[in-house]
């Protein structure tokens, strides 16, 4: 059944796209592609789209910010993006306790049994729930912990624990490329890396996705980045921002002096945030240096807003 226009506004392309954040081309492509909206024109064949269009489309921007790819979210029709606009507010997760913990349990046994299409069920029913930030915090970092003890016990694969890390990846990414400002928007570069030899990316994703949401544009640079690679990427881009990551404090003892170095060659203005489960009991000499260490106790936004409003102590040479 078709769902019938229930607004009149009519609005131009130009204004679709300042309140969206998606780009005309996109706007066409997926009126071409998908048939997501259905603009009025204009005598001269300009488009006029409705308060219905917008509608649906704050339905994908969510749907995307969940993680979902922009084909699968087209498979499910214009008319069921129209009927899943209403009362779209994310409930508190303290109200859900046994849902969150039976989500991530589903993500524990999709790993313990390689079970992909139970982790994608898993992940899209705490994603289109929660928001990206709770669904995180709640749901798939008590999973990643419950998994890496049953790994450590025998009782959980590598085989397990790749292939939920590499769907946990790919949504992240999915997530940063929603909330990562443009190039053509004026925002600050800002990089987002591992250690070298660092291959656990999913602390630096989160870190970037959070970092994209205080208006950075992330330049997002992956798994174990070399350090003459991270220093002549800051010469040509000059960020205003790098945020490292780091899962293992023997891996953080061992890149410690060439961190130090590099950190002190930087301009005084240049923030360097260090996180992941590798900071902890980390050398004082990284302070000193001007590394600012991010705290892992507090949730994500609340330790990254807190080291962005710090300035920089630049250390002795």
């Amino acid at each position: 059944m078709h769902v019938k226009q229930s607004g009149r506004g009519l609005y131009k392309m130009n204004t679709v796209s300042e309140r969206t954040g998606f780009s005309p081309a996109l706007l066409r492509a997926w009126e071409r592609r998908h048939g997501l909206l259905v603009p009025e024109r204009t005598v001269g064949g300009h488009r006029l789209y409705t308060d219905d269009d917008l509608r649906v489309l704050a339905r994908v921007k969510d749907l995307l910010s969940a993680g979902r790819a922009i084909g699968e979210i087209a498979s499910m029709g214009r008319d069921s993006l129209l009927r899943e606009t209403v009362d779209r507010t994310h409930p508190d997760p303290s109200e859900l306790t046994s849902e969150l913990e039976g989500w991530s349990q589903a993500l524990v046994q999709s790993a313990v049994r390689v079970d992909q299409r139970g982790a994608s069920e898993a992940l899209d029913r705490a994603f289109g729930v929660l928001s990206p930030e709770a669904a995180l915090e709640s749901v798939v970092f008590p999973a990643l912990v419950t998994i890496g003890e049953l790994w450590a016990e025998g009782r959980c694969t590598i085989s397990g624990e790749h292939l939920l890390s590499s769907m946990i990846v790919g949504r992240l990414l999915r997530l940063l490329e929603v909330a990562n400002p443009s190039a053509a928007s004026g925002a600050k570069p800002a990089i987002c890396a591992c250690l070298p030899e660092e291959r656990h990316e999913i602390g630096a994703l989160v870190t970037a996705f959070n970092l994209a949401k205080h208006h950075y544009r992330i330049v997002y640079l992956g798994p174990a980045l070399p350090f003459e690679d991270l220093e002549r990427t800051c010469h040509i881009l000059a960020p205003e921002v790098i945020c490292l990551s780091v899962s293992r404090p023997s891996l953080l003892a061992t890149h410690t002096p060439r961190l130090n170095e590099l950190v002190r060659r930087l301009p005084p203005a240049t923030r360097v945030l260090l996180g992941g489960r590798g900071v902890k009991d980390c050398d004082r000499s990284l302070a000193a240096s001007g590394v600012m260490i991010l705290d892992q106790d507090a949730p994500m936004a609340e330790s990254l807003g807190s080291a962005l409003v710090r300035k920089r102590k630049k250390g002795k040479k």
